[in-house]
């Protein structure tokens, strides 16, 4: 080879690890072509030669020095196993020792999956059966853990599995159930005076929806005596939501009949609308909300949409104590606007101008 050209490569080579500072053997054979052994004696020689501090040793280590290096990973993580000693230290241990078991023993640790390795199928397969009898629910990925071993090696599915142990498989879903009752379970025990909305934000769930009889049914399955006494008081709080409800809804109404003919509680096909106003041979549906301590929600504002769907009108008013930022709503052709009970004067000239 020509001194020029051998120069020339050499350059190339120097080049691209100076765009490329982390450049192994593979990419530079991938991208120039060539070999950079030709050019230089090693790789580390064509990192100096470009005056990049090479990102790694490119020296090959002995057999010794591998083995040190693994069992010195081992000694400082006890717990790890083949694939992750491999990733870590680049090294296939099973090139050095005949076994993982053989390297903790090298390194002096004592290897800790020795008492799985010494039971036998029958005992792993009698311990799989025992703890799916004791936790039905568990999941198989837990499973793997407590028994230290993968069941589908003993069996061919995780129904084979619970047929095995005589027990009905708990599907997903029920599995996913079971261990929110569980948890809820827990908390009503340590909370036993605990409210059924206090339960579902603690626990991330819907008390309602996990058993068929609610929170009744939790505190009986937990044991507890459900505290009666704060549902009554409950329930008195209730009926004077709803009395305070009732005379809001007749105030806005009475405001309302001032502006054209009023009719209340009126029926669709999907429930009671609050208030029908007509006015100049045109017609809004007024649903009427007392929240003190809560915001509207886009829940109400699809219920007004139903009650203008099934009495086919367009326009729907939601009056409520404070209206949030969003307070008009287009949905098809049907115009809903949301309106405080200080706003009840724009009613007439908002049925005025909507077509």
């Amino acid at each position: 080879m020509l001194k020029s050209n051998l120069e020339q490569k050499r350059m190339e080579i120097v080049d691209f690890i100076k765009m490329n500072p982390k450049a192994t053997y593979k990419l530079i054979r991938e991208k120039l072509k060539t070999h950079p052994e030709r050019f230089f004696k090693s790789l580390e020689e064509a990192y100096f030669s470009a005056r990049i501090i090479p990102p790694r040793s490119f020296k090959i280590k002995t057999l010794d020095e591998k083995r040190n290096i693994i069992m010195d990973y081992i000694r400082n993580h006890p717990q790890t196993g083949l694939h992750t000693i491999r990733k870590d230290t680049k090294i296939n241990l099973l090139a050095i020792f005949k076994s993982i078991k053989e390297a903790y023993k090298e390194a002096g640790i004592k290897y800790p999956r020795e008492e799985s390795y010494k039971k036998s199928a029958n005992e792993k397969k009698r311990e799989i059966i025992r703890i799916i009898k004791e936790h039905p629910q568990i999941a198989i990925d837990e499973l793997m853990k407590k028994v230290r071993t993968n069941p589908y090696r003993f069996y061919n599915s995780i129904g084979e599995i619970y047929k095995a142990a005589g027990i009905k498989r708990i599907s997903g879903n029920n599995k996913r159930r079971s261990k929110k009752q569980i948890k809820v379970l827990d908390f009503i025990k340590k909370n036993p005076i605990a409210t059924q909305r206090e339960i579902n934000n603690a626990c991330n769930t819907h008390v309602q929806l996990i058993f068929k009889r609610g929170i009744f049914e939790a505190y009986e399955k937990a044991g507890v005596i459900f505290p009666y006494q704060r549902l009554k008081k409950y329930g008195v709080g209730l009926k004077q939501i709803r009395l305070r409800a009732t005379s809001f809804e007749d105030k806005i109404a009475t405001m309302l009949s001032g502006y054209g003919n009023v009719s209340r509680l009126v029926k669709t096909k999907r429930g009671f609308a609050d208030i029908i106003l007509e006015r100049k041979n045109k017609k809004a549906i007024i649903e009427v909300k007392d929240y003190e301590a809560k915001d509207i929600s886009i829940s109400q504002v699809k219920q007004l949409n139903r009650y203008l769907e099934d009495c086919n009108c367009d326009l729907g008013f939601l009056v409520c104590f404070k209206k949030p930022k969003k307070d008009s709503f287009l949905i098809g052709k049907n115009r809903i606007f949301l309106l405080d009970k200080t706003e009840l004067h724009k009613v007439p000239g908002m049925m005025g101008s909507v077509v």
